[in-house]
């Protein structure tokens, strides 16, 4: 099939499966890219795994969702009972989106399957039943167990028709565990509207905290998990208190359910650092623009790498300069010693050094957060995420078209 007529061809729809119903980087993205491509033309169609903020997000761009179980990975299931169980919810809920897929090629005459995060192993499967091509988005850097994150570098590769990865060091990563993953993988960094990021107003949080405009506020936003680097945050706030009265901390975000163990270890070892009356922590809120307003140095103190965290493109968007530790996607979207501070991983007294450096300097903190926020504009628009993808699915359809017209003679 010419350009020409690929180009003059229905848009295809895009069936998307997720792994959760929350609000946090992979949700948003979601949302940003289901919204922007029903914008655009594309019929969408988006099965979350349970209940959620999500449904009501999409519902509101107009946006049809189902919910399904989907079997989603998650580690607490990585067990020989956890597997089949899993196995389960995956092989019902594959026969329910072959469903969806086959009516919507029938409705567009051509549908995408498009899995948004390796935790969801039903969309390949369903794609696969129905005929159409498939796109595994990856926003993952699984380091352990490493059987297991092997494991899923092999589905990538072997079944997955393209493989979308969310940063350059996310397709590192994977292509290092599974070779013919190079086959599929092309990277398509993610782009946000920055409309959430700037609605902010500053004094909201800070009245919330006890906060005022003396202080330094130091934050970061992020699931409590073992590798987003809460601790790593706990121990920079202990390095750094007793030079400058000013700074204050700021930690945002909920657990996952079950996992209330590990907010406890926080709160216990902020008692044991003795800075509980200088450090915050917060649940999940949906108003990062308050947020942000009110964070004057962000930090992000993953201990493994983030692959692309949604939230440093939204403390970009807001001016606000970045510290965090040198691996993962981060250094795709910060430029070291411009736009924010790189510091070796896991470095605790690195990063301390690196905010109170920043804490230093007022300008230093302007043309910084300036710098990213030029950055953001010039490569990681929405625009241009949407285009790509729209394109991408595009291509998977033409060729998909033109593989059927070679069989049928």
């Amino acid at each position: 099939m010419s350009r020409a007529e690929a180009s003059a061809a229905p848009l295809p729809a895009v069936l998307f499966a997720h792994a959760g119903a929350e609000m946090y980087g992979a949700d948003r993205i979601l949302l940003e890219l289901a919204a922007g491509l029903k914008g655009r033309g594309h019929a969408v169609q988006v099965v979350l795994p349970g209940p959620g903020p999500l449904h009501a997000e999409l519902a509101a761009v107009g946006v049809q969702t189902f919910r399904r179980n989907l079997g989603v990975l998650r580690r607490r299931y990585i067990s020989p009972l956890g597997l089949l169980n899993r196995l389960c919810r995956v092989l019902g809920s594959t026969w329910f989106m072959a469903g969806l897929a086959r009516r919507l090629k029938q409705q567009h005459g051509a549908v995408v399957v498009h899995s948004n995060t390796t935790g969801v192993l039903s969309g390949v499967l369903a794609a696969r039943l129905a005929g159409v091509p498939h796109v595994w988005h990856v926003h993952e850097i699984t380091t352990r167990p490493r059987w297991f994150a092997k494991a899923m570098a092999h589905a990538v590769g072997w079944l997955s028709t393209r493989a979308v990865f969310v940063s350059a060091a996310t397709r590192d990563h994977m292509c290092a565990l599974g070779r013919r993953v190079q086959r599929q993988a092309v990277v398509i960094h993610n782009g946000i509207d920055t409309a959430r990021a700037l609605q902010g107003r500053r004094g909201v949080l800070r009245a919330e905290c006890g906060f005022d405009e003396s202080h330094l506020v130091v934050g970061m936003v992020g699931r409590i998990n073992w590798w987003k680097g809460q601790g790593r945050l706990l121990d920079c706030a202990a390095l750094l208190m007793p030079t400058d009265e000013r700074l204050r901390f700021l930690m945002v975000g909920g657990i996952f359910e079950g996992e209330d163990h590990l907010r406890d270890k926080l709160v216990q070892r902020m008692a044991e650092l003795q800075v509980g009356d200088r450090v915050v922590m917060q649940d999940f809120r949906p108003d990062v623009g308050n947020v942000l307003a009110d964070i004057d140095i962000f930090v992000l103190p993953s201990v493994e790498p983030d692959p692309f965290p949604t939230v440093v493109l939204e403390a970009m968007a807001a001016g606000k300069p970045v510290v965090a530790f040198r691996h993962g996607g981060v250094c795709e979207m910060v430029e070291d010693g411009v736009s924010g501070l790189l510091c070796p991983p896991v470095d605790a007294q690195a990063m301390a050094q690196a905010i109170q450096r920043l804490a230093g300097s007022a300008e230093l903190r302007q043309q910084m957060g300036q710098a990213g926020r030029e950055r953001l504009q010039r490569l990681f628009t929405r625009d241009a995420f949407l285009q790509r993808f729209s394109s991408l699915y595009q291509d998977l359809a033409a060729h998909r078209r033109a593989s059927g017209r070679h069989e049928a003679t």
